[in-house]
Formats: structure tokens, C-alpha cells, sequence
């Protein structure tokens, strides 16, 4: 009596996508690798069994994993910069552009926190291109941050210390947010509250050099 010699299975074929909709999964698997694992525990491999494709798939959307790295900062950049822009839009006085900004902010962190950690949690181990790559788009928040003080400080009000507070602002978000990570219990608003405490004193003191630059309260 023959035996049958049971059958290899082929792996799964990946469904054909549209590339920017490829992109956009492998960017969400990668997103979530690099928040929990890091830059350096995170491979392609890794990747690409997360999202169900071939390795080759991945370096032909990202080129390495230093690309797909960087594809996840922009993505997660760009969703925190909208979430802000959005709600400073909807506020009338610096004060209350300030508040809701920082809001913003925190909900973010609160609601996208594998997006953050990627952004913020413990930093990336790359040099290069790369480095400075991501260098530049932390340096284009803080960019957008000072024209949003300019545009309760005025036109006139010195860029320098625009963009040396917009540094403090961003850094002191920054840090209050790891802290935040730690401590989730803590509500919101008083987070948001120690922040203003600080940049809204800064802001008033930084405009007192300038009494017709006064940012406006609610």
C-alpha cells in the first residue's frame, strides 16, 4: 500500500495593491515595529511579514530601511503638524491659539502614541543623509511653529527669537510628553496646563521687549 507524499504549499501570493496604497500599509506595520522594537531591533524581514508581502516588495516602495524610517516620520509629522494647524485655526487670540495648539498636541500623543514614539521615543540610531533628513523635519515644525508666534507678534518682531522660542516650545512639549508617556494617569488638561504655565509666561516676557508686539489674551 502506497503512501501519498503530502504536498508543499506555496506561501500566499500578496494581493495586488496600488502603489501608494502599498506604501501606505507598510508604512502602518513599520510604524508599529519601530514604536515597540526600535530602529536597530527592527529589520525589513520584520516588515515585511507584518504587512504579508516579500522582502523585495518592501525595497522597491522604500529603497532601505533607513527610506521606509523616513516615510514613517513624515507620515507621523504630518498628522501631528495637521491636528495642530487645524485646531489653532479655530482659535481667535494667542492665548487660545497657545492652549489649543498644545491640546492638540497631547491628544495626538494620547490617541497616535505608536506615531509619537516613532517621532520622539528614544531616537533612531542613523547617521547621514538619513540623520539629516529627519534633523530637517523636526526643523520644519519648529519653523511653522514661529510663524504661527509671528503672527501674534507681528511681522516685525525678530526672527532669531522666534525661532529660538518656537526650539523651546517644541523641546518643552517634547519632554513633557515622555514624561506624560510614563505617567498616562495624568488628565490631559493638566499636562496642558503645566505647559502653558510655562510657554505663556515665556511668550508674554518674550514679547515685554517689544510692549507693541504684546501677544492678545483671550
Amino acid at each position: 500500500m502506497s503512501t501519498a507524499i503530502p504536498q508543499k504549499t506555496a506561501p500566499p501570493t500578496p494581493r495586488r495593491l496600488p502603489r501608494a496604497q502599498r506604501q501606505a500599509q507598510l508604512i502602518a506595520h513599520a510604524e508599529q515595529l519601530f514604536a515597540t522594537k526600535g530602529y536597530q531591533g527592527t529589520s525589513i524581514e520584520d516588515i515585511a511579514r507584518a504587512a504579508g508581502v516579500t522582502r523585495p516588495m518592501v525595497y522597491n516602495c522604500f529603497g532601505d530601511k533607513d527610506g521606509i524610517y523616513l516615510a514613517c516620520l513624515k507620515n507621523a509629522r504630518t498628522q501631528l503638524e495637521q491636528h495642530m494647524l487645524s485646531a489653532v485655526a479655530q482659535a481667535s487670540t494667542a492665548q487660545s491659539r497657545l492652549r489649543a495648539g498644545f491640546d492638540a498636541y497631547f491628544a495626538f500623543v494620547e490617541d497616535q502614541g505608536a506615531a509619537w514614539d516613532v517621532l520622539f521615543g528614544g531616537g533612531a540610531a542613523i547617521a547621514g543623509p538619513a540623520e539629516a533628513q529627519a534633523r530637517d523635519l523636526r526643523f520644519n515644525t519648529v519653523n511653522k511653529i514661529a510663524v504661527l508666534l509671528q503672527q501674534d507678534l507681528g511681522a516685525h518682531y525678530p526672527a532669531s527669537a522666534l525661532q529660538a522660542f518656537g526650539h523651546v516650545v517644541s523641546g518643552a512639549a517634547e519632554q513633557l510628553a515622555k514624561w506624560w508617556r510614563q505617567h498616562p494617569q495624568a488628565p490631559r488638561s493638566e499636562v496642558v496646563d503645566t505647559l502653558m504655565a510655562v510657554c505663556w509666561t515665556g511668550l508674554e516676557r518674550l514679547a515685554a521687549n517689544h510692549p507693541e508686539h504684546r501677544p492678545s489674551k483671550p
